[in-house]
């Protein structure tokens, strides 16, 4: 009897595993060979959230420090409109990843592209409308305050989420940061 039970946990253990294999090479190799498509409808979506941010006809990416990704917005003769900037800092529960807009050393505009994994209901509300375009305007000397902003300098946390707030704002920095290394590059 308990040969009999080892045999039948080792078989179903075997094909568990030769299912899960099965699977997992079905999954890469379809990956593999959607893998184009997938990053053009990957381009195709960050380009649009850039043209939110910039209006542009066309955006070429440049060359930044670390993991981030930035872009020169261009118009139709080839004049720079501005630059976007693709960063990421640790918030709440993950690391929230911010695209911002950044013209002449100042913010033109912010989009949360990722704050999935910040709390529900409080952290993930830095992804809203009446957060981000606080950072309208700003230069690398804003700060996040917790009660209504005193100074031109100053952005409003979201209530109960400090650290997302936090982790945004230290992304738009990271932009401006990045900007000032590109703009130097460049002159």
């Amino acid at each position: 009897m308990k040969q009999a039970n080892s045999k039948v946990i080792f078989t179903d253990a075997l094909c568990l595993f030769i299912i899960c294999l099965v699977i997992t090479f079905a999954v890469a190799g379809t990956r593999s060979v959607f893998k184009d498509r997938i990053a053009q409808q990957e381009w195709e979506q960050t380009q649009s959230v850039m043209s939110q941010l910039i209006k542009a006809d066309d955006f070429q990416e440049v060359k930044v420090s670390g993991d981030n990704q930035g872009y020169k917005a261009l118009d139709t003769s080839g004049k720079t409109l501005g630059y976007l900037f693709v960063t990421k800092t640790y918030g709440y529960g993950s690391d929230v990843s911010v695209m911002s807009a950044v013209k002449d050393g100042k913010v033109v505009g912010v989009d949360v592209l990722d704050a999935s994994n910040e709390t529900p209901g409080l952290g993930q509300n830095v992804t809203k409308k009446e957060f981000v375009k606080q950072f309208a305007g700003q230069n690398d000397s804003l700060e996040v305050v917790k009660n209504e902003p005193s100074s031109k300098n100053q952005v409003e946390a979201v209530t109960g989420a400090t650290k997302s707030s936090n982790a945004v704002a230290a992304s738009v920095k990271e932009a401006l940061a990045l900007f000032e290394q590109v703009a130097k590059s460049e002159n």
